[in-house]
């Protein structure tokens, strides 16, 4: 077998690059993901970043595919936080260790949910009234930030008959249908039923309330007494066994990339918190949210 040649000092990638979202499109994590490759594209640097979906098995089929680009420098994979809690809950052949973790670009939380009339006021009293009876709330995945919410709220002692659901739009609707009691769903999606009146948040899961004029008004479960809290993070990563040189090179692109209009508008239109966390600080981070979340799903 041949061997590769060695990766030069100056190398910089050049033509098609890959950016691989594991989900389909239309969802916030294809959002994401062509956010990015815009972002990167008006660096105008010698290369095209283009936007692959990969969807299936709530992330698997895209993550365990993307392992076969080992050592491509071309490749990029826009991943989120079910990149950790996928393999704490199935049985698949990766965990995020097996990628090159480059840049950390934004946070998300959730809220809970309920319909105007809803009985419930707060997210302490959610959690007391279903202490005498579950409550059933919507999911979008066992995966995903919905599981986490309901994970944070029964450690408060609450108590939950879970409802699955393909996507967040589809728990929304069956709020308004009546079909469950209660939502998770994150600040954007939120947002139009709240201003329309369809809707009441009883919640945030942030560590502090948001910086806009109709989330804002919205206490923390913390405020309520609660000790419950959900952090989203979206990030970019390279294969396993590029060189230090093209690792390099992506950060410093990505963190070029976040200086953008494009990155701040889309920060800002879609109600996430900024962030930027590079190469080991990103790793650190991973691997303390790895450590977190185990002990929230148990």
């Amino acid at each position: 077998m041949n061997a590769k040649p060695p990766v030069p000092d100056d190398w910089t990638p050049r033509g098609s690059v890959s950016a691989l979202v594991a989900f389909a499109p239309g969802g916030g994590s294809d959002r994401s993901a062509r956010v990015m490759a815009q972002a990167l594209n008006e660096l105008h640097a010698g290369f095209d970043v283009n936007v692959e979906n990969k969807e299936g098995g709530s992330g698997a089929v895209g993550w365990a595919g993307f392992l076969s680009e080992k050592g491509n420098g071309n490749a990029l994979l826009v991943a989120e936080s079910a990149l950790n809690t996928l393999p704490i809950v199935y049985d698949v052949p990766f965990t995020y260790r097996d990628f090159t973790p480059l840049v950390m670009f934004a946070q998300d939380s959730r809220m809970v949910l309920a319909k105007k009339d809803s009985p419930y006021d707060s997210c302490a009293d959610l959690v007391a009234a279903s202490k005498k009876e579950r409550i059933r709330t919507g999911s979008s995945g066992k995966t995903g930030a919905d599981s986490l919410v309901v994970a944070e709220l029964e450690k408060n002692g609450g108590r939950f008959s879970v409802v699955p659901y393909g996507s967040t739009g589809e728990v929304l609707t069956g709020l308004l249908g009546g079909q469950i009691d209660v939502a998770p769903a994150g600040a954007a999606s939120a947002k139009p039923f709240l201003q329309s009146g369809d809707f009441k948040a009883l919640c945030t899961l942030t560590a502090e309330r948001y910086d806009d004029p109709v989330l804002g008004k919205i206490p923390t479960a913390e405020e309520q007494g609660l000790d419950a809290e959900v952090t989203i993070w979206r990030g970019v990563f390279a294969p396993a066994g590029i060189t230090d040189v093209q690792r390099e090179y992506w950060i410093n692109a990505l963190e070029k990339a976040l200086k953008s209009d494009t990155y701040r508008d889309y920060i800002a239109g879609d109600l996430l918190i900024p962030a930027n966390k590079s190469g080991t600080e990103f790793a650190a981070y991973l691997d303390q949210y790895d450590k977190t979340v185990k002990e929230v799903l148990g």
